[in-house]
């Protein structure tokens, strides 16, 4: 049995950023926190799919191997565009780091371009809407997403507004994580409170999250206690593969679309 993600029975979980800790937050972070999830918490979406691979051994075409992933991803404009990790669902990082043991005898493996079909966002109300990836780029885990066809029409999307970030991130600052559960969850609103453990200058600016080690984080934003945007969880690359978890800066994210997004 399906539910849509704003049904009664999904409920706000308002969690803290350290697992083992009971003690409830004091009640202004919690209100804030509150607010921040009932603000954006249509911003927050899956994104679903399927990428193919096409594997070539020797000179012997393998069939191709299709994998399909459920990941968040995070609307930023009112048109639709949707921000997430390009590394979550490409798994060419995982086929390169595995290259080794998936033929350990010498044999000459390349792998084709990944292709994806079927890419779906399902909206908090369970609207299922296809999609286009209109710009990707490896080095930053950065991929926009546009909806397409009937499902789009005149909508106007919940988002996210990148322009809208703080001056500066303060290390310890209180901040908070919003994401979404698992299907298996009802995809429920999840904001944990956050803090700025460390902050990368180069070869590019990169921030380093205290909730990095929660999965369903990827491709969701951090606020301030404002509502204002710090960024978006990302993976920090390296050769083309994750190395760690890292928030991409707001102002990062929309030079990227800016550039090479549609606008309208």
């Amino acid at each position: 049995m399906k539910f849509p993600f704003g049904s009664t029975v999904a409920l706000i979980a308002l969690v803290s950023a350290a697992p083992l800790q009971t003690s409830a937050l004091p009640e202004g972070d919690a209100t804030a926190g509150r607010l921040i999830a009932r603000r954006f918490a249509d911003a927050i979406v899956a994104v679903k799919g399927t990428a193919i691979m096409r594997i070539t051994v020797d000179d012997r075409v393998l069939p191709p191997t299709e994998q399909k992933f459920d990941v968040n991803g995070t609307v930023i404009t009112p048109i639709g565009l949707t921000v997430t990790s390009l590394n979550a669902i490409d798994p060419r990082a995982l086929y390169e780091t595995n290259r080794a043991q998936m033929h350990p005898t010498g044999q000459a493996i390349s792998l084709g371009k990944t292709e994806f079909k079927a890419i779906k966002l399902w909206l908090s109300d369970g609207t299922e809407i296809p999609v286009k990836i209109v710009w990707k780029d490896v080095d930053q885990d950065l991929v926009f997403l546009l909806p397409e066809g009937p499902g789009r029409g005149g909508r106007t999307f919940s988002y996210v507004d990148l322009n809208d970030a703080p001056e500066a991130a303060r290390l310890l600052g209180d901040y908070f994580q919003l994401s979404r559960a698992a299907d298996v969850l009802q995809r429920v609103v999840l904001v944990r409170s956050a803090a700025i453990t460390g902050i990368v200058e180069r070869p590019r600016r990169r921030l380093l999250v205290s909730t990095d080690v929660f999965a369903d984080t990827v491709g969701c934003p951090v606020f301030d206690s404002q509502g204002k945007v710090l960024g978006i969880n990302l993976r920090l690359m390296e050769n083309g593969l994750p190395k760690a978890s890292v928030l991409l800066p707001a102002a990062d994210v929309a030079a990227a679309v800016a550039q090479n997004a549609p606008q309208g």
